[in-house]
């Protein structure tokens, strides 16, 4: 439990984001710092890691998508949190059967946790992957974005409307190292920034994705620099209908 102050060493109490995004990713404490989540014996699964035909339909999808793009010599793939490597590994089991798509394409995993890169470089041995930190690295051709429950896993702010007045959603570490929620008043720049997207006027409770839009422009930046797509797996609600969407996932089973 000890470590937990570790994901408090600026402030004593911080946003809910912020709190996710350190204990997801922190460097020592992490939870993808430090153990293989996928699996059998992990906490969950993805697609890619039940069934080699979900990843080897993107892969048809992918070459169908360079051949209505007229065939470009340099065409670059970027997974988005590529996880264990099990989707690319599939996928370019597919690509090696065109010879001309695979003779053109640049492999780019986009990866923040060095102990999931570990376990891709296990798995991915081909040369034309390469582990990314931005995507200033793609300089030239088309370029297409993959993201496989990426979007998903980035966390989030959360707010709660009260008597008209908005809050967001902090947590604080108690003495006896047990952490917990609190509203603090949401200052000017937060309460304008929804407002654009038209999320308070009928919603009490209000997630949002600062850190994913954050992520979204850099992607969009580089589409539109370069030309190329993006294409995103998610889940979520049709409609948004105001509930917590957060939850912890341990041995398969939702734990909070």
């Amino acid at each position: 439990m000890k470590s937990i102050n570790k994901y408090f060493l600026k402030s004593k109490k911080i946003p809910i984001d912020e709190f996710i995004a350190n204990a997801l990713y922190d460097k020592k404490h992490g939870y993808y710092s430090k153990k293989i989540p996928f699996g059998k014996h992990g906490d969950f699964v993805t697609a890619p890691e039940i069934s080699f035909l979900f990843s080897e339909i993107l892969a048809i999808w992918i070459v169908s998508l360079w051949e209505h793009l007229k065939k470009p010599k340099i065409f670059n793939i970027v997974e988005l949190g590529p996880g264990s490597g099990r989707m690319h590994l599939t996928l370019i089991s597919v690509f090696k059967k065109f010879p001309t798509f695979f003779n053109s394409i640049n492999i780019f995993l986009y990866e923040k946790s060095e102990n999931l890169k570990k376990i891709q470089k296990k798995n991915l041995f081909n040369e034309k992957v390469k582990w990314i930190k931005n995507f200033n690295t793609v300089r030239s051709g088309p370029v297409i974005f993959l993201g496989n429950e990426f979007f998903d896993a980035i966390p989030i702010k959360q707010y709660q409307k009260v008597n008209n007045v908005l809050y967001e959603k902090y947590v604080k570490l108690g003495n006896n190292l047990k952490i917990k929620s609190f509203l603090q008043k949401a200052d000017l720049k937060a309460t304008k920034q929804l407002k654009k997207f038209d999320l308070i006027k009928n919603q009490s409770f209000i997630e949002f994705p600062k850190q994913g839009f954050d992520e979204l422009d850099l992607i969009t930046s580089a589409i539109k620099k370069l030309g190329g797509g993006l294409l995103l797996i998610d889940y979520g609600f049709l409609k948004p209908d105001g509930s917590n969407t957060l939850q912890s996932i341990k041995n398969h089973k939702k734990n909070i």
